[in-house]
């Protein structure tokens, strides 16, 4: 059930800490800039056992296609080469990011008001993202 209600666009309608989080995780700070400026559309889509994700913005598209449950290289964004995993603690899609002995998770689920939540969470420092169907 979690997984239809995730799917489909969402367009990001706020954004808390997201600067200290990118800074706890390592981004420089001409990244962080265009990061905190994009205002991404994101597509989601979660069915048979596989994650798809689309991110859009002025700046860049970015894809991932997955299998939930197994790990896979990922490079991200700002050029880290990390090991990811994706799976579901009751209905929220956990996204897991490990590299260089550090880990960072990030949850998706959605409120009660029917918008995606993104929780992002590297140490003591944790970020909300808030997208509402496009």
């Amino acid at each position: 059930m979690a997984a239809a209600k995730m799917t489909g666009k969402w367009k990001l309608k706020s954004s808390d800490k997201f600067d200290e989080y990118m800074k706890e995780i390592g981004v420089n700070i001409a990244l962080r800039k265009m990061g905190n400026l994009a205002k991404p559309t994101l597509t989601l889509n979660v069915t048979d056992g596989t994650f798809y994700y689309k991110s859009e913005s002025t700046f860049r598209t970015l894809t991932l296609e997955c299998k939930i449950g197994e790990e896979f290289d990922e490079t991200t964004p700002d050029g880290r080469k990390v090991k990811t995993t994706f799976s579901w603690e009751g209905d929220k899609l956990l996204h897991v990011q490990k590299w260089d002995g550090k880990s960072t998770k990030i949850y998706r689920y959605m409120d009660d008001s029917g918008d995606l939540i993104n929780d992002c969470e590297m140490n003591a420092v944790t970020c909300k993202r808030i997208y509402t169907k496009a």
